[in-house]
């Protein structure tokens, strides 16, 4: 009788959707794992890239793992979690948003191993949190320390980040690391440890991608106001201006009563002294390079022109930020209170044609707190890609210069990591043993996914890498390293490029110690979460007259007119990256 009520007692509303027990458990690692296999051919020098085609047509060409999954829309809760996983490591160390979800699902592949073999989820869990405490002591203990302030090592970082990214495949071997690390060391904090992204400014432009270069200041997407104005001045007084040079125009409708014909004379003259007097506020204060945030009036365009004074109008105010952080120009509102000390410093501003448009110049500037970089390419697909590339470099060297460690990359240190734990494993026993060694298997899939995206037989490259890793266990295990030990020790990992293993070391392949120990945390806690929910509890969307879509951030939502382009920024990009356009 029980049962029959059972049978009839209708828990939720219609369109709920309820799994539980082992069955949520096993939908959820294999949405978990299906993601995982979408960006497995990303990892390495020899993964490929994947093209995105929204419903509008615009199409994303990316080798970037967390953009890829921003992209798409999914459905099922448990592969949000991977996908939060990786914008979540994108968001805290910029690099490593393949590696966390590759590891992500050979952790679940490993941990579906294990509840077939009937061990309970909660001991899964246990063993993988103490695996984890394990290779965080094992990464530090190992970790190479430097000082953060050293270019070499800080071109090395650079390069191993850029060597698998499409930027790599376009410029010469170490331009872009060069001219990354020349940008950052000229702005950045070395002994307090920080510098702030968002002071580096990424301008792009179509053209050859050779001619990407560093301008220690700013470049603005302008032009000069007037033809008749100086196209190029020498050590300028920068002046930047956060007003308008014109008429004073109410914000609301106004009418004036004239009852007169000379009042009309004294009303029009009254207006031009306001100008007249804005304008001589501007020359009296020996600026010969204006930045105006708003708008110039003629009368003053052609008052500047004949006194040699360049403008550039309606200037953006992120730029006005940058030209102030790189010329030490204050940002004045005021007019009367214009004086010297506002005023900012460079070596020359100049205008120049890129490609088929002029851009202004302010170049030279002396212990500048803002750079630019200019990037060229051929496509808009392939500029957005370097610009993410780019970004996720700076952000690897931010991990640096905050924390200056280094442990090898090329899936060196998951292999030494997985060895060590395999051998602490043997201090437990039982079951708990066997999820410690299959955390380690897990890790060892870092290289073999590196190794099968070069097209390498993995059975031969995991069989060949072990033995050597375990050959150099006995001089490398427990010894905390220096700075000049780099070139005396050797960490084998996957040469994807030679297709080969090799001493990551010696090819001078590192990667911070940040962007690994965040890696690691993020995809086993993801992956903890999911063991422990036994009850996917799933309510079908109400449909809405508007159009349902996804944001960067992973938020979806409906609303009128949203299969037609629009602007509104996601979470991400506005609290992120607000001085980059971030793709």
């Amino acid at each position: 009788m029980d049962n029959k009520n059972h049978d009839k007692l209708q828990l939720f509303s219609n369109g709920v959707k309820r799994t539980y027990g082992t069955e949520a458990r096993k939908y959820n690692l294999l949405a978990a794992r299906l993601i995982a296999d979408l960006v497995k051919g990303f990892l390495g020098p020899g993964g490929l890239e994947k093209m995105f085609i929204d419903i509008l047509g615009e199409m994303t060409v990316t080798k970037d793992g967390a953009t890829f999954l921003r992209k798409i829309d999914v459905e099922h809760p448990a592969a949000k979690v991977i996908i939060e996983a990786s914008n979540a490591v994108d968001n805290a160390v910029g690099d490593g948003t393949t590696s966390v979800v590759v590891l992500a699902g050979a952790l679940v592949e490993k941990a579906e191993n294990m509840l077939e073999m009937g061990i309970p989820p909660q001991r899964i869990s246990d063993g993988y949190h103490d695996a984890l405490q394990m290779a965080i002591e094992i990464l530090r203990d190992i970790a190479i320390e430097s000082v953060n302030y050293d270019k070499n090592i800080m071109k090395y970082l650079a390069h191993t980040c850029l060597k698998s990214k499409a930027v790599n495949q376009f410029t010469q071997e170490m331009m872009i690391p060069n001219l990354i690390v020349d940008g950052i060391s000229s702005i950045a904090d070395f002994s307090n440890r920080y510098f702030e992204v968002d002071d580096i400014k990424i301008e792009e432009k179509i053209g050859s991608s050779s001619d990407t270069q560093l301008i220690h200041g700013v470049v603005v997407d302008k032009t000069i106001d007037e033809p008749s104005m100086p196209k190029l001045i020498e050590n300028p007084r920068i002046l930047l201006l956060d007003n308008d040079i014109q008429d004073e125009r109410t914000k609301t409708d106004a009418e004036i009563g004239i009852s007169d014909p000379r009042e009309i004379t004294q009303f029009l003259s009254s207006k031009t002294s306001n100008l007249v007097q804005k304008i001589q506020y501007v020359i009296e204060s020996g600026a010969n390079a204006v930045f105006c945030r708003g708008g110039i009036d003629p009368l003053a365009l052609n008052h500047f022109s004949k006194n040699r004074i360049l403008t550039v109008r309606r200037v953006k105010e992120n730029d006005l930020q940058w030209l102030s952080k790189a010329t030490g120009a204050k940002i004045v509102r005021d007019f009367d209170t214009i004086n010297i000390e506002d005023m900012g410093h460079a070596a020359k501003v100049y205008e120049r044609m890129v490609d088929d448009d002029k851009m202004i110049f302010v170049d030279g500037c002396t212990n500048p707190k803002s750079i630019t970089i200019l990037l060229r390419a051929n496509s808009k697909k392939i500029l957005d890609e370097f610009h993410r590339t780019i970004l996720d470099s700076i952000y690897v060297l931010r991990n640096f210069i905050a924390e200056p460690k280094i442990v090898p990359g090329g899936g060196a240190v998951e292999a030494f990591v997985a060895m060590a734990i395999k051998k602490m494993s043997y201090q437990f026993s039982g079951k708990e043993q066997i999820v410690i060694q299959k955390y380690a298997e897990a890790l060892e899939e870092i290289p073999l996914t590196i190794a099968r995206n070069a097209g390498m037989n993995t059975i031969d490259i995991g069989t060949r890498l072990r033995r050597k890793v375990y050959s150099q266990s006995s001089s490398n295990g427990g010894k905390k390293a220096k700075a000049n030990d780099l070139l005396n020790r050797s960490w084998y990992g996957i040469n994807a490029i030679d297709r080969t293993i090799d001493d990551m070391m010696n090819l001078h392949v590192v990667e911070p110690l940040a962007v690994k120990e965040q890696v690691l945390v993020t995809a086993t806690e993801s992956i903890l979460l999911l063991l422990r929910v036994d009850d996917v509890v799933m309510k079908k969307p109400v449909e809405t007259h508007g159009h349902s879509h996804t944001h960067l951030d992973g938020t979806t939502h409906s609303h009128k007119g949203g299969s037609k382009p629009h602007d509104h920024f996601d979470r991400l990009g506005k609290l992120q990256r607000p001085m980059h356009h971030y793709y």
